[in-house]
């Protein structure tokens, strides 16, 4: 399998090289940025009248004007009912809530407190309400995890979870949700939206039908992975690890990178590494540079085997991979926020539950992220560019090839890289898609051809995280340059040639340059999108369009683990 894939690879570039080294100009255009898209939250087309199950009493829906309908989002409190558990006629707004523009979080002493002055007159708890941000009128992954919690606690098969979008004046509108808990499944349905009015009036709108499904197994599992973090310095309910107080005059750690890495722009930057072990170094030298919010996801502990191979230490044994790169990544950057999740990207984590972990990171647009694929599974690797595919967000990935002869990188950019990783790879996925397994892992791979691959890796993720976003920086235009030749291969042994079938480089490198290379060279491949203008049949992935962004739309209502292309 390798020697096909590497000979495709190389008669790829054979093919388009002449045209993508006389082609400057193409090279260089610039791609129009990706609008802001909120098709999933906008609100849908009128479609039935609304018939609610569950009513308000005035008071509540007045006491929504005075608080939660007028405040900035995300504000919120309880609610019960006094009786009737069809009617809502009780409510506490949480005035002690811990808040962000796109997080809430109640106060548990307060709202306990709550909770049992209301028990002990008779009244139940219902439900949580709280306000979300303009154009997201749908309860979030988390948001519903939550009301698992709540339902077992309450020891109810259904809890109300409405959503308001707040207004000026308090005029706000509600979507009400419904969670039934019904074996080991949770279904959410919108039961209603009411719209309050000038003069105390409420209009009750129509709406498109709205129901989801989601499995309890992987609710409880996406929970565990937030709770089983070590994080003596915040509350239990929120994940993002926060770095101590420090003094009130900090060093300035990062003064003599700042020309080249502007902090107000990586400050908003999210990294997201699926895979850590190998990655160790370039998560660090990440904290170097002044990027601060990590999203490390692996289920990995620190392994003897580990310390020839992924800069590990003895003292670290037994502890989870992405605890010790987060105790790392802080002792670098005092600032950084680091998300630790130890699981695995598998069949067991939806979509869904993916996006809610990058949404701990909130109020950050789509290119805020940058996704990495850095594991030794096929499918993990595969599943996660989809994931950055679907929610249009860069993406890189890496992979050391047998005794660390090569590496190889692959980057995307929606709506500025034409190919997707299915272009680019496209004989190694038909491979698996047929069958077939790797053997190859780490074995007699020397330290110093992952600290190389990591170094590339490094510089590509600037590139991504910087384009277009750091005038005077010489990382603001690089992706232009390369845009069609995202597919970078590392040549780490003098006899790759012998070793794997690789011959590109002695290609490129040959007759008089070849007395100037032996080895340690980085190749940035020439390539395009899977077509018949191309002489290939149109990608299975992203059907040779040249323009990635698409699959925003046609991924939108799909979950990523249930999209083949073996058909």
């Amino acid at each position: 399998m390798r020697n096909e894939f590497f000979a495709n690879i190389e008669a790829g570039a054979a093919a388009v090289r002449s045209l993508a080294c006389s082609s400057a100009d193409r090279l260089t255009r610039q791609l129009a940025s990706d609008p802001v898209r909120e098709s999933q939250n906008q609100l849908p087309c009128p479609e039935k009248p609304a018939e609610p199950t569950v009513r308000f009493s005035r008071q509540v829906l007045a006491d929504f004007r005075s608080n939660v309908g007028r405040y900035a989002p995300e504000t919120g409190g309880m609610m019960g009912s006094t009786g009737d558990m069809a009617l809502v006629d009780l409510c506490h707004f949480d005035a002690l809530s811990r808040n962000t523009p796109g997080t809430f979080y109640y106060d548990v002493d307060s709202m306990t407190k709550v909770f049992h002055d209301w028990a002990e007159k008779g009244y139940r708890v219902t439900g949580i309400y709280h306000s979300h941000p303009r154009g997201c009128i749908r309860p979030s992954y988390h948001d519903i995890s939550t009301a698992l919690i709540h339902l077992r606690f309450f020891e109810q098969d259904f809890f109300f979870l409405p959503i308001l979008r707040p207004a000026r004046k308090g005029l706000f509108t509600l979507y009400f949700y419904i969670v039934h808990l019904k074996g080991d499944t949770l279904t959410v349905d919108l039961d209603h939206v009411l719209r309050a009015e000038s003069g105390s009036r409420y209009a009750l709108c129509t709406f498109a039908p709205w129901h989801r499904e989601y499995s309890v197994a992987e609710m409880d599992a996406y929970r565990a992975s937030l709770e089983a973090q070590e994080q003596p310095e915040t509350p239990a309910e929120d994940p993002v690890v926060k770095a101590p107080a420090q003094p009130a005059e900090t060093p300035d750690y990062f003064g003599k990178v700042r020309s080249l890495y502007p902090q107000k722009v990586l400050e908003q930057k999210v990294v997201v590494c699926i895979g850590v072990g190998g990655a160790r170094s370039f998560l660090e030298n990440c904290a170097r540079s002044g990027l601060r919010n990590f999203i490390l996801m692996d289920p990995d502990i620190v392994s003897p085997s580990n310390v020839a191979t992924q800069a590990v230490f003895i003292s670290e044994m037994g502890r989870k991979k992405v605890e010790v790169i987060r105790d790392r990544i802080r002792d670098i950057n005092p600032d950084a926020q680091v998300l630790c999740i130890p699981r695995a990207l598998d069949d067991a984590m939806s979509d869904e539950a993916f996006k809610a972990y990058l949404d701990r990171f909130p109020g950050r647009k789509v290119t805020d992220y940058l996704i990495l694929g850095c594991t030794d599974n096929f499918a993990a690797q595969k599943r996660s560019s989809m994931l950055a595919l679907k929610y249009g967000m860069p993406y890189l990935a890496a992979m050391m090839y047998a005794h660390g002869a090569a590496a190889e990188l692959i980057f995307l950019y929606p709506g500025v890289t034409a190919s997707c990783p299915r272009c680019l790879l496209r004989s190694r996925f038909e491979q698996y898609e047929h069958g077939y397994q790797n053997d190859v892992d780490s074995s007699a791979c020397p330290i110093f051809a992952t600290e190389r691959m990591n170094a590339t890796k490094g510089y590509l993720a600037l590139m991504l995280l910087l384009y277009h976003e750091a005038p005077g920086s010489p990382f603001n235009t690089m992706l232009d340059a390369v845009k069609d030749r995202n597919f970078v291969w590392i040549r780490l042994a003098p006899d790759l040639k012998e070793q794997l079938g690789i011959q590109l480089f002695d290609q490129v490198l040959g007759g008089d340059a070849g007395c100037f290379a032996y080895m340690d060279e980085t190749l940035w491949v020439p390539q395009h999108p899977d077509r018949p203008e191309f002489g290939a049949k149109p990608c299975k992935m992203c059907g040779g369009t040249g323009d990635l962004r698409h699959l925003q739309v046609d991924w939108a209502e799909l979950d990523t683990r249930a999209i083949h292309f073996d058909t």
